[in-house]
Parts: C-alpha cells; sequence; structure tokens
C-alpha cells in the first residue's frame, strides 16, 4: 500500500493505492491522520479508486477518523467505484456511517473540497 495527501480548499484527499491490508502499514496511516486532525484538519476524502483490497486493517483506519472529526464536527467520505472495495464497504456496513461516491468530483464536492465547482450554478 502506498498513499499519499493532497489539499483541496478545507479539504484533505487521502490517495491510497494497493492493498490495505496489514496492520503495520495502516498504523503509520493512522498516525499520520491523528496528527493532522489535531492539527486542525478536519475534513477528509479517502480516494479507493486505485485500492485493490481492503481488511479490517483498512475500516479501522476510517473508523479512527470518523470519530476524531465527528468530535470537532468534521467529515470524512470515501470514493470507492464499483469494485472489490465498495462491496466490502457495504458488507460491513460502512457506507451506512461514511458516505461513498462513485467518483472524487463528486466526494469533493460533498466534503466541500470543490469550491469553484460547487459554487457554479446547475446547468440548465
Amino acid at each position: 500500500m502506498t498513499y499519499r495527501f493532497e489539499n483541496s480548499g478545507t479539504v484533505t484527499i487521502v490517495y491510497i493505492t494497493g492493498d490495505i491490508d496489514t496492520a503495520a502499514t495502516t498504523a503509520q496511516l493512522d498516525r499520520e491522520i491523528a496528527a493532522m486532525i489535531a492539527g486542525g484538519h478536519l475534513h477528509f476524502v479517502f480516494n479507493l479508486e486505485k485500492t485493490t483490497y481492503l481488511d479490517s486493517a483498512g475500516i479501522s483506519v476510517f473508523i479512527h477518523c470518523l470519530c476524531g472529526v465527528q468530535e470537532k464536527n468534521g467529515s470524512i467520505v470515501l470514493v470507492a467505484p464499483d469494485n472489490q472495495v465498495k462491496r466490502v464497504l457495504e458488507m460491513v456496513g460502512l457506507n451506512r456511517l461514511i458516505t461513498t461516491y462513485d467518483t472524487l468530483h463528486d466526494g469533493l464536492v460533498a466534503a466541500g473540497g470543490d469550491n469553484e465547482k460547487s459554487q457554479r450554478p446547475a446547468a440548465r
């Protein structure tokens, strides 16, 4: 698993590539996200478009982030196209706790990170 962070307005996008399947690799990500929350980053979009596998270690990262930001009125959304990762999220019911979108654009608009597009009037 590899990951990187990118800021879009007040939203932090977390791009995760590969398999999220070991406690060792997710522990580092979990610590970095906790530090970001402590530093005032309160809105996260996890882009799982290039994530190929997800198990309980990955799910725990999302739940820890959710708990951390909810205490401070923050938010978290997931981006998962229709693949194995999305099916796991649905199977464990995480999609009922954290809103999941099919595209990064939709996730960013929902999280408020795509300010230009979210403020643009709808096409008629």
